[in-house]
């Protein structure tokens, strides 16, 4: 038998043979017999993250072989037996499998996957055969994720849902059938789906609508706390039309944690966007909000941010998790509403700042350089902010520097990306400047980042020395922002990601 399979429940009246399982030698297999359940459960947890490991083995089923014991425990283990993955071209011999490991679960909380592979052929047979299988169970659905499905299965798929509830449905995830078109990962659709009409989901937190009209969904079910929409009509919308629908989703989803916007599009850096057709809508503001991740054409983030107060927001991202630049147009809004009290980290930048950031001869933007004016007040309504990134930004004989020795008490990190207009002396001194003073916390990390050639930062050997002896700092060429060690990521754990669709990566079920 196949160690993959699922054998009989029965099984532990029969001797296990190398044919059926593992067969350890005889001392282990003593010892290995009289661990306690709790133990055993210690052991299964911390090896296994409740799906198929790398190899496409099932890690209950191979601890399930090892001994009669250990079979014993992980029959009574449901939560084992709670993962149903339909990835199969020919899904007969997994649906059999999962009405076994179903009669195992005994009510435990379900994750169920639906991919794209069981619709090749037959797919209406087999989508039946699905659901016929799973709808009975559905109050103790946990997750449900269909992921790049015929749009005719999933209006079969959501049309079962309509009329029932499910109480325990903690995550939804739906993304539409794969693109044709470049830069483009899904297909449009107008396929509106409408899941538990005349039934109940209130259990649901989090949402991932990857290609799908979402209006039903924020108006339905506003305990959402976690909410991924990613839509080519943002793309196409203009700038006050996508201000006014964030605002909306966020004035029908109070608890509201996280915010991801993706345009599901490539944006190029010289990409202009519609012209604004009336005056920006009042600004509201959002009590919960703790992660706002967009991927939207600047004007349309610049006048999103214009249109927000989120006292609770740590940081901005973009959709690979990488730390998205505010433009420093942005800093008489700061200045004036310190609109981002508890943010963690900031990245301004004088223009706007791709994902590969790869301009070799640094031009600042002159009619953006006035806003500098307000960067020390800005600054004053940042009082948690633990590191600060500069992008390209001109320091105009280093007056903009002086700022940064009497703003930010906590600041540790501090970073330079093809920045200009100041010295290497001049930063020291604001390194010098932070450390006299009172309430202050040191620098712990600096970091410049420029090309050998071109008007940067001058690196003068003397404050480069004593700048190595007094905190990490490094001098270095332009990272790749995927690769950038920055203090979201090393400190966070924020790592960057080149996925562009998917499930929020702190999800509690991905």
């Amino acid at each position: 038998m196949d160690p993959a399979e699922t054998p009989p429940d029965n099984a532990s009246s029969i001797p296990i043979s190398d044919d059926t399982g593992i067969k350890p030698p005889i001392r282990l297999h003593h010892m290995l017999s009289n661990i306690p359940y709790d133990i055993f459960l210690m052991v299964v947890f911390s090896c296994w993250n409740g799906g198929k490991r790398s190899d496409g083995t099932n890690f209950p089923i191979t601890a399930s072989h090892v001994c009669r014991t250990w079979r014993r425990y992980a029959l009574d283990t449901g939560i084992f037996w709670a993962t149903l993955e339909f990835r199969q071209a020919r899904p007969h011999r997994a649906i059999m499998k999962y009405k076994i490991w179903l009669e195992r679960a005994r009510g435990s909380p379900l994750d169920i996957f639906i991919g794209f592979q069981p619709f090749k052929a037959a797919s209406v047979k087999n989508a039946k055969s699905i659901m016929r299988l799973i709808m009975p169970h559905v109050s103790h659905w946990r997750s449900f994720r269909v992921e790049h499905v015929p749009k005719k299965i999933v209006r079969l798929i959501f049309d079962r849902l309509r009329d029932v509830s499910a109480p325990s449905l903690e995550v939804l995830k739906v993304v539409g059938e794969r693109s044709r078109r470049p830069f483009q990962p899904v297909a449009r659709t107008t396929l509106k789906l409408k899941p538990f009409v005349h039934g109940e989901a209130s259990s649901l937190k989090e949402l991932a609508l990857v290609g799908f009209p979402y209006g039903y969904f924020v108006t339905r079910f506003s305990g959402l706390q976690v909410l991924q929409l990613t839509q080519s009509d943002f793309f196409e919308a203009g700038s006050i039309e996508n201000v006014q629908s964030i605002q909306h989703i966020l004035t029908c989803l109070p608890n509201l944690r996280t915010l991801d916007i993706d345009c599901a599009r490539y944006i190029p850096a010289n990409h202009r966007s519609l012209p604004l057709t009336g005056s920006p809508p009042p600004r509201i503001s959002h009590p919960s909000l703790t992660e706002l991740l967009i991927y939207l054409p600047k004007s349309d983030l610049d006048m999103t941010l214009s249109s927000l107060d989120l006292p609770q927001v740590r940081y901005f991202l973009t959709r690979t998790q990488i730390e998205m630049a505010l433009g420093v147009n942005l800093l008489p809004l700061l200045s004036q509403h310190h609109p981002f009290p508890n943010l963690l980290s900031l990245r301004l930048g004088a223009g706007y700042s791709g994902l590969f950031n790869l301009n070799f001869n640094h031009t600042s933007d002159r009619p953006g350089q006035i806003n500098l004016t307000h960067l020390e007040d800005a600054l004053a309504g940042l009082p948690l902010l633990k590191a600060l990134t500069f992008d390209q930004v001109d320091f105009e004989g280093g007056k903009w520097l002086h700022c940064l020795g009497t703003r930010c008490p906590g600041l540790h990190w501090l970073t330079f990306i093809q920045c200009g207009g100041c010295t290497l002396e001049q930063i020291r001194t604001v390194v010098e400047a932070r450390r006299k003073r009172n309430g202050f916390d040191a620098l712990v990390r600096l970091v410049i980042e420029q090309w050998s050639t071109g008007n940067f930062i001058a690196i003068e050997e003397s404050a480069e020395q004593w700048l190595k002896r007094s905190l990490i700092f490094e001098v270095t060429y332009p990272a790749n922002d995927l690769n950038r060690h920055s203090y979201l990521s090393v400190v966070e754990g924020l790592e960057p990601s080149p996925r562009f669709t998917g499930m929020n990566p702190r999800s509690t079920r991905r």
